[in-house]
């Protein structure tokens, strides 16, 4: 078998120790008609494809990309996410890439679903037409993956080149293959989507032993993703006459929403028999709250997650507890990622109106949105069985504001989302707990569900009868987050400021899950990426705790181009062909 490549040289392996991108092939590539019928072995190279998967958790200079945004900032002080939020980026130091393990990604997937679709492959106890199933089900699979490996592509560079073959090293083609359009890119992912989302079931091929696998749904998740930003501003300028870089044919951008709405829709509406319809039992649900499992419980060892679409799963470890626990009770770390004071200030309060800055002081975090305190800890909040003071004090901690380097709140905030607090480090038996990271869940999709059927028919319609408005989709959000009827969120809004109701609400709702990162560029609110960074300084004296708001990062910057990221040099000294993005 002749060496081959997808695209691009890529000299670091993830999953294969040792081995250069061109030189070696991985073990599974050797010999592919053994691999592929043998029963002990076919399933490795579609299994290998999954370690691929965008991570979660710390993937940025071990901090959360919400770090480079006006929700929050990383506490080490040397952090990668630093130079990204600051703009101190270059095409040969992009930070936040995913061209090169993307390609990797969309290497394995095609290359095992060829020889997998060309294998004689022999099961025992199983019949042809058994064989056949499994084959179909497992490429559907890395469809399904090749997919998410190109939408993360598009939400970086725009359009890319769309590889559907495997190439021979010393292939012509691949000095002159170029990026493909916006458009032809958008189109791409939807056809693999809806391939993938034919044949899957609506439970992961071996049931929930195998929860993590491509489904149905998480087919029809990415193609609802895709067109929601198809849709989105960034892409749809009329100033724009690139087509690497969006539309460029004038065509109606409310067809774009309606397509998205109805996107949304179907894995909203997806039955747990694998129907789309607004009327069954719904495959995906949003937990309903409860004492025993209260907000910060839905993310944490929940598995299977009934809200959960697409997600990526951690190691179970305490690794994630470690570096985001205030430092006085974590084992060495502590800190990480800390929110901002502008975050805090954009929860509502309990009644739903909005929070209005007068004075600070311990009572801003008193009746407020009840997600506050499961996302944010703050001077007096409890982790587990520990209060955390963030206070300047006669009896200082070390979680005080700024007081050990690294490790020490800078913003006067510590990190509470995604974090087991029952984990405790004093102990000698720590404890582990399964971490998934989400990607796509139920509130992501019902919020891009409210955001397209804005665009598409306006706030309160449902002329398709999907079942939901644009306003009933977030509303539904708030009721679970524990909002009762009196939330007065959405009274007075209009289809004019609508969105602004959207955009808060996603900020809340799916901070740190590292959507807002990319939702201030499609949306090409660039302008909060420049604001200096704010938290709050509480110090305690003889006449009680005074709060003052302090200045954190003054030298947050984001230019226009940036809206679309650098393609890494390598890859263009190496394959000539391939366009920079503009600025870059």
């Amino acid at each position: 078998m002749k060496k081959s490549i997808i695209y691009l040289a890529i000299s670091a392996t993830l999953t294969f120790s040792g081995c250069d991108y061109l030189d070696d092939m991985p073990y599974d590539w050797a010999q592919p008609d053994d691999i592929f019928t043998n029963e002990q072995n076919y399933l490795k190279p579609i299994n290998q494809v999954y370690a691929y998967i965008p991570e979660g958790f710390n993937h940025v200079g071990n901090a959360f990309l919400d770090a480079a945004t006006n929700d929050g900032i990383s506490t080490i002080i040397d952090s990668d996410i630093h130079k990204l939020s600051r703009g101190y980026i270059t095409s040969s130091n992009p930070i936040e890439e995913c061209w090169n393990k993307s390609y990797k990604g969309i290497q394995q997937a095609i290359f095992a679903r060829k020889y997998l679709r060309e294998a004689d492959l022999v099961l025992q106890n199983k019949t042809q037409e058994d064989i056949q199933a499994f084959k179909d089900t497992y490429c559907a699979e890395t469809e399904c993956l090749q997919a998410l490996f190109e939408f993360n592509l598009l939400r970086h560079y725009g359009g890319f080149p769309i590889v559907d073959r495997i190439y021979e090293v010393d292939d012509p083609e691949l000095q002159t293959k170029a990026r493909d359009s916006f458009k032809d890119c958008v189109n791409h992912i939807v056809q693999l989507c809806e391939s993938a989302a034919a044949v899957l079931k609506v439970d992961p091929e071996g049931g929930n032993g195998s929860y993590g696998r491509m489904t149905k749904g998480m087919a029809l998740a990415i193609k609802a993703k895709t067109l929601l930003y198809a849709a989105s501003p960034l892409y749809n300028r009329t100033d724009n006459n690139d087509p690497l870089l969006g539309y460029t044919d004038g065509s109606d951008v409310t067809e774009r929403w309606k397509l998205a709405a109805k996107a949304c829709a179907d894995v909203i509406n997806l039955n747990a028999d694998g129907t789309i319809s607004p009327n069954g039992s719904k495959k995906y649900s949003l937990i309903a709250l409860t004492a025993a499992k209260t907000y910060d419980k839905i993310f944490i060892n929940a598995n299977p997650n009934p809200e959960y679409i697409l997600f990526y799963t951690a190691a179970k470890d305490n690794a994630l507890e470690n570096r985001h626990y205030p430092p006085t009770i974590s084992k060495d770390q502590g800190g990480g990622t800390v929110p901002s004071q502008q975050l805090i200030d954009a929860f509502t309060m309990k009644d739903g109106s909005d929070y209005t800055h007068s004075s600070d002081g311990a009572s801003m975090y008193t009746n407020r949105d009840p997600r506050l305190t499961a996302i944010i800890g703050y001077d007096g909040s409890v982790y587990g069985k520990n209060t955390i003071y963030t206070r300047i004090s006669d009896n200082t901690t070390i979680d005080g504001l700024n007081q050990v380097k690294n490790r020490s709140t800078n913003t006067g905030y510590y990190l509470a989302k995604f974090l087991d607090k029952t984990l405790n480090f004093g102990q000698a038996n720590v404890g582990t707990v399964f971490h998934l990271f989400p990607m796509i869940r139920l509130s992501d999709i019902l919020l891009s569900y409210a955001e397209a059927m804005h665009h598409a028919y306006g706030m309160n319609a449902d002329p398709e009868g999907y079942g939901l408005t644009a306003i009933e989709a977030v509303q539904k959000i708030r009721t679970r987050a524990g909002f009762g009827t009196n939330d007065k969120f959405l009274n007075g809004v209009t289809d004019n400021n609508f969105m602004e109701k959207v955009k808060q609400e996603r900020r809340i709702e799916l901070c740190f899950e590292e959507h807002r990162y990319f939702d201030l560029r499609r949306w090409m609110d660039g302008n909060q990426l420049r604001e200096p960074i704010i938290g709050m300084k509480v110090e305690e004296n003889a006449s009680g705790l005074h709060y003052t708001r302090i200045t954190v990062d003054e030298a947050r910057n984001f230019k226009d181009y940036m809206y679309y990221h650098p393609i890494p040099l390598k890859v263009i000294k190496e394959s000539p062909s391939i366009q920079q993005n503009p600025g870059w």
